[in-house]
Order: C-alpha cells, then sequence, then structure tokens
C-alpha cells in the first residue's frame, strides 16, 4: 500500500488514493520515480516506512508505504514516529559544541576530567571522541549493561582498557557518544533527555519527538518494527535495542526530522568543521557534482535518513520499520533519482522457499565473512546467522534446496559439501538493493577431520 500526500500545518490533505496501481501525481516527477522503484520492494516486505520531500519553503510531500504493523494490516501514516537511531549525534554533538563554545567543555581536555572514574582514560580527548578518532569499540558488547542508567554505562568503562593517546584512525564508536552523553550529564548536572529536550527539541519545533533512553520502539504512533522472519509472514520481531545513550534513542516523525534538516542546514546547529567536513556523523559528500549532507541511523526493526541537497534546495528524509537490505542502499537511491539519474533496477532478493533438514545441515561455526566470525545455528522457524563478536541474529531465509539468503545485505547463500556429504563451506554472493555483486566464502571450522581412508589389500 502506498500513499502521497502533502502535509499541511493544519493537518494531512490526501492527493491520491491508497491503492499503488491507481495512483497518479502531476508535477515533479521524483515521488512518481520513487514510488515506482519501491513497489518491488514492498510487494516483497524488504521496505515500508515513509519519505518526506520538501522543495525550498514549500509544504512538504509525505509517501507512506506498506503498514505501521504488518500482522494486523494497520496502515503506515505519514504522522508516523520513527527510532531514528545515530541521527541522535546530531543532537549530542550539537551539544557538545554548545558547551566548548561557551567555555564548559575543552575538545583538548581528557574525558576523566568530567568523569573523575574514569581515571585511566586521561589520554582519551574529548575532541577525538566527538571524531570518532579516540581508539574506542564501536559498541558496547551484548549484555555488557545491566540496565540504560549513566552510571552503569561509567562502571562499565572503567573496567575495561582504555585506549591510548590519539587521534587515532577514523572508527565509528557508538560507545564513544555515550561517553559525551555522560559528560554532558556532569557538566549540566542534568540528564541528557531533559537537556536534549530543553536546548534543541523545543526551540526548533520538534515538539512530537522525544529522547528514549531504551524501548525506543515503544510509544504513541511508533510502528511496529520487524525484521526477517520465517514464513508465512517473512517477518519476525528483531533483536532487542541495547542502550544508546548520546549514539541513539530520538523517535521522530518525520515534519520533526525535516525540522533538524532546516537547523543543519542554515547552521543554526552547525556541525560543519573548517574543512568542509561534518560531525555528529554527518556526511559531506559530493554526487555527481554537487554537495549533498546526509546522516542515516538505525537501531534494530528501523531506520531513518536524512539528505539535504542545497544547490537543488531539496530536503528529503525517510523512516522505516523493516530491517531489511533495502535501508543500507536508500540513500544513494533517492539521490540518484533526485539528481535525474537512472539508479538502474532494484536488487530482489530470491523467494522465501520451505525449510528443509538440508538447511539445518548448515548449522556450524565459519570464518571469512567480512562481519568477522559467524555461527549459523538453528532457532525456531528455521537458522539464525550470528555474528560471533557481537552477538547479533539475523534469519536466514531458506530459497532453494542447498541456498539461503541473510536479507539484511541480500547476501545468497550457496552450501559446498564434503565428501562426506556435511556442508563444509558457504559460497556468498551479496546483491545488496542496487549495482554490481560482491563474493567471499566462508570455510566451516567446527567439522571433526574426515577419518583416513585405509589402503585395502588389492591396492598396489
Amino acid at each position: 500500500m502506498i500513499r502521497i500526500v502533502a502535509v499541511v500545518c493544519a493537518g494531512l490533505a490526501l492527493f491520491s488514493p491508497s491503492s499503488s496501481a491507481q495512483l497518479t501525481l502531476p508535477g515533479p516527477s521524483l515521488e512518481l520515480s520513487a514510488h515506482d522503484w519501491l513497489t518491488p520492494l514492498i510487494d516483497s516486505r524488504d521496505f515500508s516506512g515513509v519519505i518526506m520531500i520538501r522543495r525550498g519553503e514549500d509544504q512538504p510531500v509525505a509517501m507512506t508505504f506498506g503498514y505501521a504493523d504488518w500482522v494486523d494490516g494497520t496502515p503506515m501514516t505519514a504522522e508516523a514516529r520513527f527510532p531514528a537511531g545515530s541521527i541522535t549525534k546530531s543532537l549530542t554533538a550539537a551539544m557538545v559544541h554548545r558547551l566548548i563554545d561557551e567555555g564548559r567543555l575543552s575538545a583538548d581536555a581528557p574525558v576523566s576530567r568530567y568523569i573523575p572514574e574514569l581515571a585511566s582514560y586521561g589520554d582519551v580527548r574529548i575532541g577525538d571522541v566527538i571524531s570518532h578518532t579516540a581508539g574506542l569499540a564501536r559498541d558496547f558488547p551484548a549484555d555488557a549493561l545491566p540496565d540504560a542508567r549513566s552510571d552503569s554505562l561509567v562502571a562499565w568503562l572503567g573496567s575495561q582498557t582504555a585506549p591510548g593517546p590519539g587521534p587515532h584512525e577514523y572508527a565509528y564508536s557508538n560507545l564513544g557518544y555515550g561517553i559525551l552523553a555522560v559528560v554532558v550529564e556532569r557538566v549540566m548536572n542534568a540528564r541528557f533527555e531533559t537537556l536534549i529536550a530543553t536546548e534543541f527539541l523545543v526551540p526548533l519545533g520538534m515538539n512530537d519527538s522525544r529522547i528514549a533512553r531504551s524501548d525506543a520502539g515503544q510509544g504513541r504512533n511508533v510502528p511496529t518494527g520487524y525484521a526477517a522472519g520465517p514464513l508465512p509472514l517473512d517477518l519476525r520481531a528483531p533483536m532487542p535495542d541495547s542502550p544508546g545513550l548520546g549514539a541513539a534513542g530520538l523517535v521522530a516523525p518525520m515534519r520533526d526530522l525535516l525540522r533538524l534538516a532546516d537547523a543543519v542546514r542554515t547552521r543554526r546547529i552547525d556541525l560543519f568543521e573548517p574543512d568542509g567536513s561534518m560531525t555528529g556523523s554527518w556526511s559531506a559528500l559530493v554526487v555527481n557534482g554537487e554537495p549533498i549532507y546526509t546522516i542515516q541511523g538505525s537501531v534494530p526493526g528501523y531506520s531513518a535518513g536524512i539528505s539535504i541537497l542545497p544547490t537543488r534546495d531539496l530536503t528529503i528524509v525517510y523512516g522505516t520499520n523493516i530491517e531489511s537490505y533495502s535501508n543500507w542502499g536508500l540513500q544513494e537511491v533517492l539521490h540518484a533519482l533526485a539528481q535525474g539519474r537512472d539508479p538502474g533496477q532494484p536488487n530482489l532478493r530470491p523467494a522465501t522457499d520451505s525449510l528443509t533438514q538440508a538447511h539445518l545441515d548448515a548449522a556450524g561455526q565459519y570464518q571469512g565473512s567480512p562481519y568477522g566470525p559467524v555461527i549459523v545455528e538453528p532457532a525456531e522457524g528455521g537458522l539464525d546467522l550470528v555474528l560471533a563478536e557481537r552477538g547479533w541474529r539475523f534469519y536466514l531465509s531458506p530459497t532453494g534446496g542447498e541456498r539461503l539468503n541473510w536479507r539484511l545485505f541480500n547476501v545468497d547463500l550457496s552450501f559446498e559439501r564434503d565428501e562426506a556429504g556435511r556442508v563444509a563451506a558457504i559460497s556468498a554472493t551479496e546483491h545488496g538493493l542496487s549495482g554490481d555483486a560482491r563474493r567471499w566464502r566462508m570455510t566451516r571450522t567446527d567439522l571433526p577431520p574426515l577419518p583416513a581412508i585405509e589402503p585395502s589389500d588389492s591396492d598396489p
């Protein structure tokens, strides 16, 4: 189901019927192009959410796709609020920069100046944490924190080995932005959520947004989040969301993301560095010869994104509620469509097939994945792929007798069996959303060696 509406101050004005087959929209082609491009992904339940487009000072146009609840058929609406993941870092970085400008923080100061419990972090500077060059890990390990309290985060950090003096090579770190949130709390003597609301959400008019310390998928107008799952729906509940203080937690409707985009574009929130790069996890790109300022965030079951094309006076925001491969390439596709370029046809994943014992034979441990060592193990309804280093798990959809699909990246997996008929390796072809595929191979590491073949008396 796809609807296109224009968002006006008093509410929503409907421009088209809900049936995608009857969709007609005169005027600019970006909305129609996006509708046509995404329709096959909706039909396969690989895309669901809201895209909102605004040109200049015109009223934004909202496109709704799929369902807020795929189980009971509740339609998606333009008022839906999505957990925005790393877009939260925009506000964390803006808060830190404001305190630096006010002289209450120093970018050159160590973290330990503001969090004395982290005495061993004396070589970790605030400025390096902001720019992801502090040498910190990407995430907290699964189940590392007993709860979402700031004190729990600090206690865990204090038990770890701190990185040495920076700056290190760029390494994206959600953990680092958790540290920044605690620093802000200590300097301001207030909860991070309250500070972000009073300093940014309310002044920017983001009145339907909030900062959630945990359970971001709960609340009014938040669609149900989904991940790949077994038949008949092909969907299931996503992994539990771990606490993401400072790095995630923003829950917002698309019109509020447009307000945040305006603040960044006009430098009311200034995330630009002197060299033209951006902080707060934003990227300053040059695409087909024109600048684009963009950010994407995700948490289990959801994703959201903002793209500003300043030379076209165009802003695009989106939120989705299916954790599928379409999320990771969506920005590039929208950029191409906005520039009038052909992004090609979407790479569609194969249809889900019935699960058989042949698929279950693949259960085991593997190395050779670009995502680190993986474990394939039985789960309710089939098989899960687990990223061993992070504990993240994803359903593998059976797509044929000896084939599976890792839907998160649209990776087709084909079995290789040894002389004894055991699955000894898996060949992978990662299609993604568009463009050419990349290939890799995982070898099984938990199989005992085959028994040596004893020569028979008849052998020479």
